[in-house]
């Protein structure tokens, strides 16, 4: 336990967020600054195609599916976390994380859509394993991608989403086991459709669950919108080390502010992770800048709007955001009671609960895919079983070490999908925008 816990710490906290600030600087320099510079563009060419039905609904699907297995309950607590310990300014640093994250997830997808085979069985093999072992010519990379991924998928995007269900409706008097059975059967019904199904199930719960929790954001920033315009104005002072205009700069603030919040802007969106592109593979079209614009697009509604909203109701929430020693979910609750009342709860836990549980199903086709990779497609069922028997066992609750073992596969993820966009960023281009 001690040396998951240590190994974590090293991981999370100093590899990871060196790497992939790196990474994207690497790949941001070779497009060009695509796809920040022009983000209207991109923003046009995806929002704008859903709103005016110009995208087809495979596209759509896509969208939704991946934004599911993104959007997560660490866009509440991770954000609650962030501000709690790294002060307003770290909701800066999550925008800079989100647009280092914007950089990632599109020259993923773009070498992804670059490198995407078929194999014997006409499987598409995409994402990180296509651009490692084809791109790169490299297998054992892939294949340490591929198990990593397996593991993250069961653990971080199942069992610990499981686990937050069932946590938040116990509170409600629903018992654990029954909480446990239920999702499970909900979740083996979706998935057994294929990626058809989930498709369906994701175009339908997303919008709905995103505006929903905006809505509540929206409702209390309204009541405090007095407020706003000074808050913006300390979220830029602290981000740079202003405490207050009294005690003047100071550089452990700033490092504080900077660290936690590219940390957890970097936890939210996955950008680096490789799980994106997995989801993109099965698009129609061939252009890979199509497919780098929409994972883009994901980022910054993830980071940019969600956890923007979440973070400005923490600080506009009265009494202010109490010592880090305090659990984030408390405090979320705080937050949202000051504004909604007694409806906060209710309100909180309904996000919670379809939050978890769309990321259990986006996390689905990207383990299903590693599994296809290595061992075939008759091994999918079997996986699909497991599936289904880690989310009832998530909900009754596992060890401490199974969740830092999550942890630690998760970023292990990172690291062979870093060094292949490192060492094919040369091919990477971009696309001139016309007059």
């Amino acid at each position: 336990m001690r040396v998951l816990q240590i190994s974590n710490t090293i991981l999370w906290q100093w590899v990871l967020p060196v790497l992939l600030v790196l990474t994207a600087l690497c790949c941001g320099i070779r497009l060009h600054g695509v796809p920040v510079r022009g983000l209207h563009r991109v923003l046009r060419e995806t929002y704008g195609s859903i709103l005016l039905r110009g995208c087809g609904r495979k596209q759509r699907e896509i969208f939704a599916s991946s934004l599911a297995a993104t959007m997560g309950t660490g866009n509440l607590v991770g954000t609650a976390l962030a501000v709690m310990t790294g002060g307003a300014g770290a909701l800066f640093w999550m925008w800079i994380s989100a647009l280092l994250g914007m950089i990632l997830v599109y020259a993923e997808n773009v070498l992804a859509m670059q490198y995407r085979r078929q194999d014997a069985s006409g499987n598409r093999i995409g994402g990180a394993l296509a651009y490692l072992r084809y791109g790169a010519g490299k297998r054992i990379p892939a294949v340490f991608f591929a198990g990593c991924c397996i593991v993250a998928a069961l653990g971080m995007g199942n069992a610990a989403q499981s686990s937050t269900i069932s946590q938040t409706l116990t509170q409600f008097g629903v018992p654990v086991s029954f909480c446990g059975l239920l999702t499970a059967v909900i979740l083996l019904l979706i998935l057994n459709g294929g990626t058809a199904r989930i498709g369906r199930v994701t175009v339908w719960l997303m919008p709905m669950l995103f505006f929903f929790y905006l809505l509540g954001c929206a409702v209390i920033l309204i009541r405090h919108a007095a407020d706003i315009p000074l808050i913006f104005l300390r979220i830029i002072r602290e981000a740079f080390g202003f405490r207050a205009a009294s005690c003047g700069f100071c550089a452990s603030v700033l490092m504080q502010s900077m660290s936690i919040g590219l940390r957890r802007g970097i936890f939210s969106n996955e950008a680096g992770l490789g799980s994106s592109a997995l989801l993109h593979m099965e698009a129609d079209t061939e252009e890979p800048d199509t497919q780098g614009k929409w994972a883009a697009a994901e980022v910054f509604a993830d980071t940019v709007i969600c956890c923007t909203a979440t973070g400005l109701v923490l600080l506009t929430a009265s009494p202010q955001i109490p010592a880090p020693a305090a659990n984030a979910a408390s405090v979320l609750l705080a937050a949202f009671s000051d504004g909604l009342g007694s409806l906060a709860g209710g309100f909180l836990a309904v996000c919670m609960v379809l939050l978890a549980f769309a990321t259990m199903i986006g996390w689905y086709p990207c383990g299903a895919a590693c599994v296809r990779y290595l061992f075939g497609n008759k091994a999918e069922p079997v996986y699909l079983a497991g599936y289904g028997l880690i989310c009832f066992a998530g909900a009754l609750g596992s060890p401490d070490w199974i969740w830092q073992f999550c942890d630690l596969c998760n970023g292990l993820m990172a690291l062979p999908n870093l060094w292949g966009m490192c060492k094919l960023s040369h091919i990477l281009y971009w696309k001139p925008e016309k007059n």
